[in-house]
């Protein structure tokens, strides 16, 4: 029992030790989302200066280690970051986190519109210029042409450089 004890009170002291680190080491970590995902801080400062690998990295690290609010948004730029770094197998990871057949199935429009947009954004990563095109033409016909539309239309005039370059981040 002695034994038990002892080992539970290590394992635990442990976790405590190891997230006290963390967070001494990262104190962005510490942030609530709002701060985190400000135009001036942390992971989109580090994109500003095209430091996307680790910016994308920021996010998974806060998203694994804070209590965020939207998730939602974190993955997605998560993928941004991964996409502009030209990991493009993460980007699409995280992309895909954002959304579901189900948002084309059963989502009012703004859940059918984010499907076709990341649905687009994916098929540049891959390369399948027909897709992209494909879903450009359905969001043109069947929702109002906001930014999500005009920034897969950007994508698709700048066919052939890398995600980065295409939005001009």
């Amino acid at each position: 029992m002695k034994s038990t004890l002892i080992l539970l009170f290590i394992l635990l002291s442990a976790d405590t030790f190891s997230q006290d680190k963390m967070t001494s080491k990262n104190p962005f970590l510490l942030y609530d989302q709002t701060a985190f995902d400000s135009d001036t801080c942390c992971w989109r400062k580090l994109c500003a200066h095209k430091k996307y690998l680790d910016a994308g990295n920021l996010i998974l690290s806060y998203l694994n280690n804070s209590k965020p609010t939207n998730t939602h948004s974190l993955n997605w730029h998560a993928g941004q970051m991964f996409a502009c770094a030209h990991s493009d197998e993460l980007a699409k990871k995280y992309f895909k986190r954002t959304y579901s057949i189900f948002y084309k199935w059963f989502g009012d429009n703004d859940a059918k519109a984010w499907y076709y947009y990341a649905k687009g954004t994916i098929a540049f990563i891959d390369n399948d210029k027909k897709s992209l095109e494909k879903t450009i033409l359905i969001l043109e016909k069947r929702f109002p042409k906001d930014n999500n539309y005009k920034a897969l239309v950007r994508l698709s005039e700048n066919w052939g450089k890398s995600y980065d370059l295409a939005l001009t981040f």
